[in-house]
């Protein structure tokens, strides 16, 4: 009996021991590897007004390079008080990035604020500008006091290396979806339509888009038990100094005929399954119609 519970101390000494902490990313890192080639490829699909794959490959840079990464900490000003830190904000987080010479859908903000007004318990509801205080402040009187407006002046801001890739990479207006500890969930651009559309569609449109990111959150936090607003604090993470800001130089081995780098080839195939499956789901119907 005192043999086996040696070997249990043992086997559970040795399993802590070898356990590897996750890695954490930084967003900056991740993008700053990936976007000049994702960019470069979805130009290219605008040019030649292939609109689905610029959507696509946009989407692709999300899933297979951002979401997972953590959102670097800067900092953020707030219309009343002292400058906050993003990781001040300890819920999850429904970040929009905009403008104020941005105009938005007329539904658009009515949806978000109905929104916010139901989920602010469990999730903090935050739109940043990238704007001045002055030009902040003609925008305050139309969003609820559950959404925080915050306001980043890149022209004084000291964290320019997160805030170039969130306003200059990605552009905006952009939607940011993040755990409590600023872990990106999901990234999507705001809903467009038509000038002329009622305010009833443009509500509805919205309203549908804005509570699929307010589902995601919500369903992360049911999924770690942590609907009652548990808060794990995390230090923050540092990125590699040799993934941050340096191109990597690519042998001529490593590309294929087409000049297409692993990754290249990757996102290229990933695409034409999406063809098919897509082109066969069209067929599909079309036989069923018949």
């Amino acid at each position: 009996m005192k043999k086996l519970l040696i070997l249990g101390i043992l086997f559970s000494f040795s399993s802590n021991l070898f356990a590897q902490p996750e890695v954490k990313i930084p967003f900056s890192t991740a993008i700053s590897a990936h976007i000049v080639k994702y960019n470069q490829k979805i130009d290219d699909a605008y040019k030649d007004k292939d609109l689905e794959r610029a959507g696509f490959l946009f989407d692709s840079l999300v899933r297979n390079h951002l979401n997972g990464t953590y959102m670097d900490n800067f900092s953020l000003n707030t219309l009343k008080g002292d400058p906050i830190l993003l990781r001040d904000y300890e819920k999850p987080m429904f970040l929009i990035t905009y403008a104020a010479w941005c105009v938005p859908g007329i539904g658009e903000i009515p949806a978000l604020n109905d929104l916010a007004d139901k989920f602010h318990d469990q999730l903090d509801f935050v739109v940043l500008f990238w704007d001045t205080k002055e030009n902040l402040k003609s925008k305050e009187k139309e969003y609820t006091q559950n959404i925080q407006l915050v306001y980043v002046n890149e022209k004084t801001n000291q964290d320019s290396y997160i805030i170039n890739k969130l306003k200059h990479a990605l552009g905006f207006p952009m939607m940011y979806f993040m755990d409590q500890d600023k872990k990106v969930l999901d990234i999507r651009k705001i809903e467009t339509h038509h000038s002329s559309e009622t305010l009833t569609n443009s509500y509805n449109i919205h309203f549908n888009s804005l509570s699929k990111g307010v589902s995601l959150l919500i369903a992360d936090l049911d999924a770690k038990g942590l609907l009652e607003g548990d808060e794990n604090d995390e230090s923050d993470q540092e990125g590699s100094d040799k993934r941050r800001g340096k191109k990597s130089k690519k042998s001529k081995e490593e590309l294929d005929e087409e000049g297409r780098t692993a990754e290249e080839r990757k996102i290229d195939e990933e695409y034409e399954r999406y063809k098919r499956e897509k082109d066969s789901l069209k067929n599909n119907r079309r036989k069923n119609n018949r």
